[in-house]
């Protein structure tokens, strides 16, 4: 009898949609930086997230950008496969 293991493994290397990803960057931007940004303002290209926002807020999410990524790692893990930067 096989185990219920063996029929997910085809399912572990999928990454989350793109949409999911930048909701989750969207949010993580605001609750660290403080800085409102929506999921439209947000592209990935490359694994870099680019944000389309003032130059007063790209400084403030730079200065933050390493709690920015712990806090989309804590909550979607997979999404180190697709967001390695943000811009």
């Amino acid at each position: 009898m096989k185990l219920v293991n063996d029929f997910l493994t085809r399912f572990q290397n999928l990454t989350p949609p793109d949409d999911a990803v930048r909701r989750a960057i969207a949010s993580a931007v605001f609750f660290v930086a403080k800085v409102p940004v929506k999921k439209e303002d947000v592209s990935i290209s490359n694994s870099v997230a680019f944000i389309r926002c003032s130059s007063v807020a790209k400084s403030a999410i730079q200065v933050a950008r390493g709690a920015i990524l712990n806090e989309i790692f804590q909550e979607m893990p997979k999404a180190r496969n697709t967001v390695r930067d943000i811009r």
